[in-house]
């Protein structure tokens, strides 16, 4: 089948989706993907694991908000006229940012629409935002031939709001090449031997991320040393540098830029822990779990991270045994027995971690993916065309969908 992959995020970053295509695209179909970068200044198409991306400019985080603004817009627009050419059998919209010309892409093209919710977007605004958001997602919803999210607890939430329970894909890396060779983080950032790494990655959202708590508890555990690796605007890195002076740790921190995706891992397998920096800032943050956490126990660390539902679940409730320890993020006692804890367990976690690499791989969870793509397929060819000439809906698909 011929895809049209399309989404608001800068794909440099944006793992799960390129997982996606290139799954698909290894599966036996064609992948378009139209999407963004802030590394290019103007249009650019690469083909990349057998697909296509049509990459437009991402405002750059460093300017004035209304700019910014202004340019998304401007961007988006031009992405829904690059999602209107061509002829795909199916629509794959990432998030709801570019849902409407995806669902007119759809109808158009007689296409299959398939809803991959990354996000639970209406629960990070307030009335009456989220209540429109929430009706349009419904539209969207019940138009779609498939729905796909992240997690148990999120697919549950959704089927409650909307009626159908999603397909989970998790947000699970690759394994590692066993010849992955880590990163000597210690001799580049001067960090002396006897130190543990804890480990950092991701986006500077600083109202999401619990990086003043973090830094408040590392103020009393003088063994540890903190690395941070990510992207975010000037401000938002000001600030983090702000939050680490306040509590004196600057001699026991590396802020670092964001290093591309394919190298992360040999960063990540450096550290000693991970640290998931959840806030309970909404529904959306307490039902997550992010990509950063099955990085870390990808790269067989021990992880440290809030407690919340799927954290929990993937740390201590995997089947395997821990895998690392929990805090409350607004508590700087609480994280810094998490840390003890992690340090005093170290050697148990990180075995642990290391068994679960089957259990949270790519390799596996993309099969869910790829069955939900066939089955797609296989009604296609299977259904007559109704009177109006639109495909009738499939009477199954796989659980979820």
């Amino acid at each position: 089948m011929k895809i049209l992959m399309a989404v608001v995020s800068d794909l440099r970053s944006d793992a799960r989706v390129r997982r996606e295509a290139a799954s698909l695209a290894a599966d036996g179909h064609r992948v378009r993907v139209v999407g963004f970068d802030s590394g290019v200044r103007r249009r650019t198409a690469m083909v990349e694991e057998g697909v296509r991306y049509e990459v437009l400019p991402f405002p750059r985080r460093n300017l004035p908000r209304p700019l910014r603004v202004g340019l998304a817009g401007l961007g988006i627009l031009r992405a829904a006229l690059l999602m209107g050419r061509g002829e795909p059998d199916v629509v794959h919209c990432h998030n709801l940012h570019l849902s409407l010309p995806a669902l007119l892409v759809a109808r158009r093209r007689r296409a299959a629409l398939v809803y991959d919710a990354h996000e639970l977007e209406a629960c990070m605004h307030r009335w009456p935002v989220r209540q429109v958001i929430e009706w349009w997602e419904r539209a969207v919803w019940r138009r779609s031939r498939a729905r796909i999210t992240t997690n148990a607890s999120r697919a549950a939430y959704l089927e409650k709001l909307h009626g159908d329970r999603p397909v989970v894909v998790g947000n699970y890396p690759r394994t590692p090449d066993a010849d992955v060779e880590p990163k000597d983080l210690r001799r580049r950032l001067g960090i002396p031997r006897d130190r543990l790494v804890l480990i950092f990655q991701g986006g500077f959202y600083l109202d999401s991320r619990c990086f003043d708590t973090v830094a408040a508890a590392l103020r009393d555990l003088p063994e540890w040393h903190w690395v941070i690796i990510g992207f975010g605007s000037d401000d938002s890195v000001r600030k983090l540098h702000e939050i680490v002076a306040e509590c004196g740790i600057e001699d026991r921190t590396s802020i670092l830029p964001a290093v591309p995706v394919d190298e992360l891992l040999s960063y990540t397998a450096a550290a000693d822990v991970g640290v998931v920096a959840l806030t309970n800032a909404h529904l959306n943050c307490y039902l997550g779990d992010t990509n950063k956490l099955f990085e870390y126990l990808m790269a067989g660390l021990a992880v440290v991270g809030s407690d919340f539902p799927e954290v929990r679940r993937a740390l201590l409730g995997n089947g395997i045994g821990p895998a690392g320890a929990l805090f409350d993020p607004a508590e700087p006692a609480s994280v810094a027995r998490a840390l003890r804890e992690a340090a005093d367990g170290l050697e148990t976690f990180r075995r642990n971690a290391e068994k679960l690499r089957g259990t949270y791989s790519w390799e596996t969870e993309s099969r869910t993916l790829t069955r939900l793509y066939r089955a797609l397929a296989s009604r296609a060819d299977a259904r007559p065309e109704t009177e109006q000439g639109r495909p009738a809906e499939p009477s199954s698909l796989p659980k979820g969908a």
